[in-house]
C-alpha cells in the first residue's frame, strides 16, 4: 500500500484522519482564534460535547454539517460521504435522525441512502434497506440498485457491515466512523476511500469511536 500511495495509484486515507477528541479541541479554539473560520459544524461539535458524547442525534448534526462544509465541495463538487455504523439498528436510527435534521434545516443538498442486509425491528416496526431507500419520485430502490443510485443521485451512504469491503466508488471522499475498527477490518474499511479519480486530491476521516488514529 505504501508503494501504491507513493506511486499515486491510490490515496493515503490517513493523511486527514481526525478523531472526535481532536476535532473538538480544534473547534474549541475557534472562539478565541479569529484567523480560524467558524462553521456550523464546529458549533454543533461543541454542542455535542456539552450534551452527550454518544448521542445519535448530535452526531447526525455533525455528519450533515461536515458534509455541507467539507465533502460536497470536494472532487469538483461531486464528493460523497460514507457513515460506518456499529449495527443495523444504529444504521436505521442514523437514517431517521439525519433525515429529520435535513428536513428541519430545509437542506436540499444532502441526499442519503442506507445499506444493510436483511430486516431489523425497531420499536415494533420492521425496516429493510429497500423500504427506507426512496428516490425523489417516491419509487423504492432495490438492494441491487443501491450502488448505482449512490453514484448517480445520492451523496451520503449509511452502512452496517455492507460495503465496508469490495466497494469501489472513486467519488467517496469522506468517511465518518462510529464503530470500533481494528486489524484487517480497519484497513479494508478505510480503503474504500483510497480510489483515485480526476479532481480528487485528498480524503477525510472523522472518527467518533476509536480514541487514537487507526
Amino acid at each position: 500500500m505504501r508503494q501504491a500511495i507513493e506511486e499515486k495509484f491510490i490515496l493515503d486515507v490517513l493523511q486527514n484522519y481526525m478523531t472526535y477528541n481532536t476535532c473538538f479541541r480544534i473547534a474549541k479554539t475557534m472562539i478565541d482564534n479569529p484567523d480560524v473560520p467558524s462553521s456550523r459544524a464546529a458549533k454543533v461539535i461543541r454542542k455535542y460535547q456539552e450534551l452527550h458524547p454518544y448521542n445519535i442525534s448530535q452526531k447526525s448534526q455533525i455528519i450533515v454539517e461536515t458534509f455541507r462544509d467539507t465533502t460536497r465541495h470536494k472532487i469538483e463538487g461531486k464528493g460523497k460521504m460514507m457513515v460506518i455504523t456499529s449495527s443495523r439498528l444504529a444504521a436505521v436510527r442514523y437514517y431517521h435522525e439525519i433525515k429529520r435534521y435535513i428536513e428541519e434545516k430545509k437542506y436540499d443538498d444532502v441526499d442519503i441512502l442506507v445499506a444493510f442486509s436483511g430486516a431489523i425491528d425497531d420499536k415494533g416496526e420492521e425496516y429493510t434497506e429497500s423500504k427506507l431507500n426512496v428516490r425523489k419520485d417516491g419509487s423504492h430502490i432495490s438492494e441491487n440498485q443501491t450502488k448505482a443510485e449512490f453514484h448517480d443521485n445520492f451523496n451520503v451512504l449509511i452502512v452496517a457491515e455492507k460495503y465496508q469491503t469490495g466497494f469501489d466508488e472513486p467519488l467517496l471522499h469522506t468517511m465518518v466512523v462510529d464503530k470500533k475498527l481494528k486489524n484487517v477490518k480497519a484497513v479494508q474499511t478505510l480503503s474504500r476511500l483510497n480510489r483515485t479519480c480526476e479532481g480528487k486530491t485528498d480524503t477525510f476521516v472523522l472518527d467518533f469511536v476509536n480514541r487514537q488514529r487507526i
